[in-house]
């Protein structure tokens, strides 16, 4: 598996491939499996944002996002 830490600010629905997978915080951490991936980071009051990413097994990555 791969490691997705996340660093979102005020809070954002997190969702990889369309499905949820929680809200940070608290969520600050999910597993995924390698490969890419498109994350998203929804807010009801934000447009929401998206980023692709590529993770190799037991590798990680830091999505940090402030909605304004």
């Amino acid at each position: 598996m791969a490691r997705l830490a996340l660093a979102v600010t005020p809070w954002g629905e997190i969702y990889v491939d369309g499905m949820r997978k929680g809200v940070a915080p608290p969520l600050t951490e999910i597993r995924i499996t390698p490969g890419k991936h498109l994350v998203e980071i929804r807010n009801t009051t934000f447009p929401s944002y998206a980023q692709s990413v590529d993770l190799a097994a037991n590798g990680s990555l830091k999505i940090r996002h402030k909605f304004q």
